[in-house]
């Protein structure tokens, strides 16, 4: 997937993947950026970096309202939680844990919000560790998250976000004693088993299985994500996200308590450019956003249907 990293960049000396540079905007200099940078940012580039994050969070939300005016825009498709608790513990050998299938549509990602265990006892130092892997144990580690542990039960926030279609989320159970789990009932299942179970949602379908005497309840969502249709389409937002940034550097301007001091832009010429930013802003926006269809993903995005009129003239 894109990234914004270095798809806008101050000037020529870093190249941009996009070759669009900050300096390019009306009556912005290394000199300006420099001066509004705050007290507690080390330098012109940790300003930056607040104004070019403030620029991307600014245009998702634009986007996302200028898109749901054309179409149903379907933003949790699933929310749920895993497994319960079963009497046994696990102290099977290999790693153990939840295989969680979700195809996503094209602009979705999984969320896992919290991992919750039931202990069997304290871990304090060194801490429990749990491990999520793209696919199964073999594939591609993607993060390893750490917590400390109490004898009972215990939630262990994750909050990450995932494009992958198939994570293994597990443990050593031979380093860390947890009771096994099974799978938790939900209606509407296609099909249910302890061990697994399939479930439909969108036009798409998931599954969980536990994996060698399970241990973990993971709970998770599956949202359509906004920002992923932007960043996958990312040329096509590239002129917005530019005036978005100039935007962003006049609203620090006129609100830095580094006016009077520091700043080389007047409270009128601020004034000025923030107009002109933000008119170039809109109409780069409303062209990018000029969309009749969203064909590679109909599930997060559904066309809204067109009532037309006919008036016959006698």
């Amino acid at each position: 997937m894109q990234s914004y990293d270095g798809y806008i960049t101050i000037d020529s000396t870093v190249p941009s993947k996009s070759g669009l540079y900050v300096t390019d905007l009306q009556g912005i200099t290394i000199n300006q950026l420099h001066n509004l940078t705050k007290d507690e940012q080390n330098d012109y580039f940790a300003f930056f970096n607040t104004v070019y994050k403030n620029a991307q969070i600014n245009l998702k939300v634009d986007v996302q309202k200028k898109l749901k005016n054309l179409f149903h825009f379907n933003q949790k498709l699933v929310s749920r939680e895993t497994s319960e608790y079963d009497y046994e513990v696990n102290a099977n050998v290999g790693l153990a844990g939840i295989q969680l299938t979700y195809k996503l549509p094209k602009y979705a990602k999984l969320q896992i919000l919290t991992i919750e265990v039931k202990s069997q006892g304290t871990y304090a130092s060194p801490e429990a560790e749990f491990y999520i892997y793209k696919d199964d144990e073999n594939g591609e580690l993607l993060d390893t998250i750490s917590s400390e542990l109490t004898e009972g039960r215990n939630v262990v926030k994750v909050d990450r976000d995932y494009y992958e279609d198939s994570l293994f989320i597990g443990y050593n159970p031979q380093a860390v004693s947890l009771s096994q789990t099974s799978n938790k009932y939900f209606r509407g299942l296609y099909t249910f088993s302890k061990l697994e179970c399939t479930f439909p949602c969108f036009g798409s379908e998931g599954s969980i299985q536990q994996i060698n005497g399970g241990g973990l309840n993971i709970t998770f969502v599956v949202v359509c994500d906004v920002q992923r249709f932007i960043l996958e389409n990312l040329p096509l937002f590239q002129e917005a996200l530019f005036f978005r940034i100039g935007v962003e550097l006049m609203k620090e301007r006129k609100t830095s308590d580094r006016v009077n001091r520091f700043t080389v832009i007047s409270e009128e010429r601020a004034s000025e450019l923030l107009l002109v930013y933000n008119t170039d802003y809109m109409a780069a926006l409303d062209t990018a956003t000029d969309i009749t269809n969203i064909s590679e993903d109909p599930i997060c995005f559904s066309c809204k249907r067109t009532v037309g009129k006919v008036t016959s003239l006698p």
